[in-house]
């Protein structure tokens, strides 16, 4: 389901403040060499966790779920001099595109890479995290929720991508479709839990910012 019409997303896009060319550059290459290009942010919602992290200037920045690294370069954009970005991707294959084009941002050495499971990397990856950008598998994001929301200071920003997940989530759920399912329950908790405040902003494929009280 698109929420918007191809002209909408066409004037959205051309008043939307543009990607380093490098960026463009990334995009191309994903489509031409990665399975399930789709899964690119593309630079309007780059933009905005861009201004997020801008406004927030976190010291302590996560990105779960990196794929070819798109999105980092906007988020880090707001990354204190002194700041630690990490990312995690469970896709070995995409390591070396993720740091052909890292080694491209002025905040390189700040920015480090995390390959493996994002449940076994996040039991030794402890930091108090400012920033998250959860962009991970469906079926994980309740338990990447729990184990990141306890790290988290009073009013860390955590923002979950996908969490319209097409129009499906308001949408009879066949029985087999699991994402569905786990974007439904995660959803559901966030909405009941009192440690947080939240909002499901219409953007893109839906984005729920959710704020440590």
């Amino acid at each position: 389901m698109e929420f918007l019409s191809d002209g909408l997303q066409e004037y959205i896009g051309a008043h939307t403040t543009k990607a380093p060319e490098y960026l463009n550059e990334l995009e191309r290459e994903t489509w031409v060499k990665v399975v399930m290009p789709r899964m690119l942010s593309g630079h309007v919602q780059g933009q905005i966790l861009k201004q997020f992290s801008m406004m927030k200037r976190p010291k302590y920045l996560l990105e779960v779920g990196t794929f070819t690294g798109y999105a980092s370069h906007f988020l880090v954009e707001g990354l204190q001099e002194d700041g630690e970005f990490h990312a995690v991707e469970i896709n070995e294959e995409l390591e070396s595109i993720i740091k052909k084009y890292w080694a491209k941002h002025p905040k390189f050495d700040q920015m480090h890479l995390h390959i493996g499971a994002a449940s076994k990397v996040l039991e030794s990856l402890k930091k108090p995290w400012d920033f998250i950008f959860l962009d991970a598998d469906k079926a994980g994001l309740l338990t990447y929720y729990e184990q990141l929301l306890p790290l988290m200071p009073s009013n860390a920003i955590m923002l979950i991508d996908n969490i319209l997940w097409s129009g499906k989530v308001v949408e009879p759920v066949a029985k087999n479709d699991k994402d569905t399912k786990a974007i439904l329950a995660l959803n559901k908790y966030v909405a009941e839990d009192p440690r947080v405040e939240h909002v499901i902003l219409s953007a893109r494929d839906g984005i729920m910012m959710v704020r440590k009280v």
